[in-house]
C-alpha cells in the first residue's frame, strides 16, 4: 500500500472511533457542542484526504493495489 493509500486508511480507522465515541457521546447526552464542531472538523479533514487521494489515483499518481499487482507482473 503507497504512503498516500496508508495515510487514508489510518485517517478512515481513526474516524471510525471519532464516529463510535460521539455516538456514545450523543445518546448519554455528554456530547458538548465543542465535541460536535471538533468532530465536524475532522471530517472536512477526513472528506480533503480522500478527494485528493481519489484525484492522485485517477492522475496515476497513486497506484492501487491492483495496479501494483499488474506492474509486478509485467515487471517478471
Amino acid at each position: 500500500m503507497s504512503r498516500e493509500t496508508t495515510r487514508l486508511v489510518d485517517t478512515l480507522l481513526a474516524t471510525q472511533v471519532r464516529i463510535s465515541l460521539l455516538v456514545h457521546q450523543l445518546q448519554d447526552g455528554t456530547a458538548t457542542t465543542d465535541d460536535q464542531r471538533h468532530f465536524a472538523d475532522g471530517l472536512e479533514e477526513l472528506l480533503d484526504i480522500l478527494q485528493s487521494h481519489a484525484a492522485d489515483v485517477d492522475a496515476g499518481i497513486v497506484l492501487t493495489p491492483h495496479d501494483l499487482l499488474i506492474a509486478e507482473r509485467h515487471l517478471a
